[in-house]
């Protein structure tokens, strides 16, 4: 892997690591906030709700592309300093801190997007992404563990040591000949971002539910228990999916994710607090919130990548997963306050939102496809079909895995290029459309792609 990838991955991923360990809800916040008597989930409102209000502002302001590195390292000076603030002084200056905080958190990852947008290819993205995330949830295990046997003082040591191995890559993020972006100049497609920012919102309502309810009450049952297995299978499942992510459909992250993370809350309603309840529920919510943060991260950096406009993009996606968040953390107050049974409701809610997000995926998926197609197979500058078809051999030949495909299947990569289906192909070449089938998924497997849109995608932003 590129020396520029690492830079990537080490930047995020330090920072992902002390995000999830300290302000984002995080142990080391609750443990701080019951060791100064002062209730948690107040603080870790603020520090969710404050960006919302600020990414109106980001929506409008874009900074220039040779401001970007500056504004991150500014960022995380600032939550570099918030970090002591909140260990070394009184509860009262948290809640400004934790506001200033979230602010420059969500700045410094719409920032750090437009790198991992422009540098990382269409088919390594969720291979870097799931790099990301799995440094930042191994830093986070790590520091939940330590909690059982450091001092707060050594505990502050290591998130200073976090954010300084995240400023450190992040001076040295650099854009080596960066990915061409296509279709820059024509109209931002508000309407198809927005919808992926409804479905965004409707699934991350649960992440806020998870985190102020499911979370909270295991981890007052099984506090040591919670720490050394709580993060295992999102670790595991992350280590998998690097290793066969091409071979998996994009859109299939969320069908899995969504009916993972259903039956966990149905394991939730039923078996409550048990022990076995307990493994069942975490084990399936951390699956499927593997999926479906992979997808997430994957579709905004393929979809900035096509339409351009990174920041903007990841602005309105950070929107819709803040005010879920916050929004579902609100909803779990008050379940856990108003409600006697309190399972019943979380699974009956849950069960509701991915109810509505299986209607809303099949839609979504068409309507993305179509306008990844449309988009894709535009001739080029007006040139003819001829000129388009010479194009798309050219590029094809310069891809990276297209000296392995044989004279056969250059062919087919060749025809499946230039729009036709799996049926027409088979019916053209005079073979079997099941033939046609394992030549097509052949051709994704030696490109490191999934289907035809990604194979697509790689050819027009190399």
């Amino acid at each position: 892997m590129k020396k520029s990838y690492w830079w990537i991955v080490i930047s995020y991923g330090a920072f992902l690591g002390w995000l999830l360990s300290f302000p984002y809800n995080g142990p080391v916040l609750r443990a701080i906030s019951a060791a100064a008597n002062t209730s948690v989930e107040p603080l870790s409102l603020i520090y969710t709700f404050v960006p919302v209000l600020f990414l109106f502002v980001f929506f409008i302001y874009n900074p220039k592309e040779n401001h970007l590195k500056t504004i991150m390292i500014l960022c995380i000076f600032v939550c570099l300093t918030g970090t002591l603030i909140i260990f070394l002084s009184k509860p009262h200056w948290w809640y400004f801190t934790l506001g200033i905080m979230g602010i420059c958190s969500v700045i410094y990852i719409i920032t750090w997007s437009s790198y991992y947008t422009r540098q990382i290819p269409i088919n390594k993205k969720i291979k870097i992404m799931a790099l990301v995330i799995i440094v930042g949830n191994i830093i986070y295990y790590l520091i939940n563990i330590g909690l059982e046997y450091f001092t707060f003082n050594t505990i502050l040591f290591i998130l200073t040591g976090v954010l300084s191995l995240s400023l450190w890559a992040s001076y040295n993020l650099k854009v080596d000949n960066p990915i061409e972006i296509h279709f820059e100049s024509e109209p931002f497609p508000t309407k198809l971002i927005l919808t992926v920012c409804l479905f965004l919102f409707i699934i991350k309502l649960n992440g806020g539910i998870a985190i102020y309810v499911i979370y909270p009450s295991y981890k007052e049952l099984y506090g040591s228990l919670s720490a050394y297995y709580g993060m295992l299978p999102y670790i595991l499942v992350l280590l998998v999916l690097y290793c066969f992510s091409n071979k998996i459909p994009r859109m299939q992250y969320v069908y899995f994710g969504t009916s993972l993370m259903g039956m966990a809350y149905l394991s939730y309603g039923i078996m409550q607090n048990s022990i076995l309840g307990y493994f069942l529920t975490e084990t399936l919510l951390q699956m499927g919130w593997v999926l479906l943060h992979l997808f997430w991260w994957t579709f905004l950096g393929e979809f900035a990548s096509i339409y351009g406009r990174p920041l903007k993009i990841c602005s309105f996606a950070f929107f819709a997963n803040l005010l879920a968040v916050f929004c579902g953390g609100v909803l779990g107050i008050y379940i856990l306050k108003e409600t006697d049974n309190y399972y019943f409701a979380c699974s009956s809610y849950a069960f509701i939102v991915i109810f509505v997000s299986f209607l809303i995926v099949p839609w979504l998926s068409k309507r993305i496809e179509e306008d990844f197609f449309r988009k894709l197979n535009t001739d080029i500058s007006g040139e003819t079909i001829d000129n388009k078809n010479r194009f798309i051999i050219d590029k094809l030949t310069n891809l990276e895995g297209a000296s392995s495909l044989t004279p056969r299947e250059m062919q087919i990569a060749e025809i499946l290029l230039q729009g036709y289906t799996n049926n027409e192909i088979a019916q053209k070449l005079h073979i079997s459309e099941n033939t046609m089938k394992i030549h097509a998924r052949n051709i994704y497997s030696k490109m490191h792609v999934s289907n035809k849109r990604e194979l697509l995608q790689l050819l027009y932003t190399e």
